[in-house]
């Protein structure tokens, strides 16, 4: 007769702990030990953590062996019965959100895991960035006899334990260009920026600046050298005055590289492989003008659309009335190319090609495609508002702002909860909607932190085709 094992067993909470350190410098407290739990006697199975659980992991490149749970003591077991364990990890202790498996192996009474193996998991669960992380561990056992197996009833749960993962490199939160197109000046940084998407930068390790640059030399500076107005850690390449569009990264004996001609450029850093790339733009074009019959047909004070990343694709916003007629120039005045209706949506560089027209009064987003031919152009009317759980209408329904049209702001006083996010979109959907930077908003960009409950006056700015920003102030 097939024997059966069943083990009742209380929840093990293992408290009393802090951050610990890592092996690339985190600002973290040292590892600590957490108190040590008496060993949970039942129906003769002794059960306790393992041995490299009770107390802060830090991974670090060393490959591991790791005890997860282990049964010092066990009940009489059929002749060849074994037990073998199933681990599951989750970021909260009652399981409810995150659970994935923790591969183990089964051996002499406990459950090990490699420290790889944990590392990853925990980058799947949280992202790649070597930040402490808090996790519960629930372990099921089972009594293996021969080809049957039976799964005592009820798991063994753990925790918290915290795991700082190990990464191969530190990135930085921003980095600088420095070089003949500042000065080599420490002061003017942030006008030389690299933008960066809202992601961890462990998990979008991807820095972009597009920027008009003279014939000469740059370098990168880091956040930590900016902070610090110091050279140290500024980052080059292996050659002095390095004229290749592409190569390594390097920090020690870092030499400068070097662009030929002036022109507008495009450097892409990827931090995690440490690489560098240089695209040439030329003579591309960063802003088209508006001229039409909401301004007086007057191109050096039209408004415009702007080409963030110099590729001939153009954002932009204006007020107009309807029936107005428009068309856009390359220059501000007419002696450049001038760009009309050619058919629905597509753009003619003639110069006998009608005029651009809107039907209705509004404000609209207008966008220009000169990157390929037909060129293309969309007109679309855009009515602006708030949504996100921080808002009242929360994620289901846009909180309306109103427009100065004079000025291209939208803005609405409205009560937002602290601790939760917004964003704005238009048109009480999702095609058009803004997030991230203060300063840069972009569209899809990331969700926007209220810090704290109150009435807030929020002011969209989508004036400046060259960066919609936005204010938050509270009342």
């Amino acid at each position: 007769m097939k024997k059966i094992y069943y083990l009742f067993s209380t929840m093990l909470l293992v408290a009393g702990f802090s951050a610990c350190t890592d092996d690339i410098g985190l600002n973290v407290a040292p590892p600590q030990s957490y108190p040590q739990e008496a060993p949970q006697v039942i129906d003769g199975f002794t059960i306790a953590v393992g041995a490299d659980f009770n107390s802060a992991i830090v991974i670090t490149e060393e490959v591991k062996e790791l005890q997860v749970v282990k049964a010092t003591a066990t009940p009489t077991l059929a002749e060849g019965a074994t037990v073998v364990f199933r681990t599951e990890i989750s970021d909260t202790q009652d399981f409810t959100n995150k659970v994935v498996e923790l591969p183990t192996t089964s051996a002499n009474n406990a459950a090990t895991t490699t420290s790889s193996e944990l590392n990853e998991l925990i980058k799947t669960m949280f992202g790649k960035a070597p930040k402490a992380r808090t996790i519960y561990l629930r372990t099921y056992f089972y009594i293996l006899d021969g080809t049957s197996a039976s799964m005592i009833p009820t798991p063994y749960i753990y925790g918290p334990v915290t795991v700082t993962p190990h990464s191969i490199v530190t990135i930085e939160p921003a980095y600088y260009l420095i070089g003949d197109v500042n000065g080599w000046n420490f002061d003017n940084l942030d006008d030389y920026k690299f933008a960066h998407s809202d992601a961890d930068v462990y998990d979008d390790p991807i820095f972009t600046i597009t920027v008009l640059m003279p014939a000469g030399y740059f370098k990168i500076v880091p956040q930590s050298g900016k902070d610090a107005d110091s050279w140290d850690g500024v980052i080059g390449n292996p050659v002095d005055g390095n004229t290749e569009l592409e190569g390594m990264l390097i920090v020690d004996d870092a030499q400068a590289m070097r662009v030929l001609e002036s022109q507008w450029v495009k450097i892409t850093l990827d931090m995690m492989d440490a690489t560098y790339k240089i695209e040439l733009l030329g003579n591309a074009k960063r802003q088209l003008y508006v001229p039409g019959g909401h301004q007086g047909w007057s191109p050096d004070s039209a408004p415009i659309v702007y080409s963030p990343n110099l590729d001939w694709k153009f954002d932009g916003y204006v007020f107009m009335q309807g029936g107005n007629e428009f068309k856009f120039t390359s220059e501000r005045n007419w002696d450049g190319t001038n760009y009309g209706k050619s058919g629905d949506g597509t753009l003619s560089t003639d110069d006998g090609a009608g005029n651009l027209t809107v039907s209705e009064n509004g404000f609209y987003r207008l966008t220009v495609d000169l990157s390929k031919e037909p060129y293309t152009y969309t007109v679309t009317a855009t009515d602006w508002g708030l949504i996100g759980d921080a808002t009242p209408g929360g994620w289901d329904a846009s909180t309306p702002m109103t427009l100065n049209a004079a000025t291209g702001e939208w803005s609405v006083t409205a009560a937002l909860a602290g601790g939760k996010e917004f964003k704005f979109r238009a048109n009480n959907g999702w095609d058009i909607n803004l997030g991230g930077d203060v300063n840069n908003l972009t569209y899809g960009g990331g969700n926007i932190p209220v810090d704290s409950d109150g009435t807030y006056l929020i002011t969209l700015k989508l004036g400046n085709a060259s960066a919609y920003t936005y204010t938050i102030v509270k009342q």
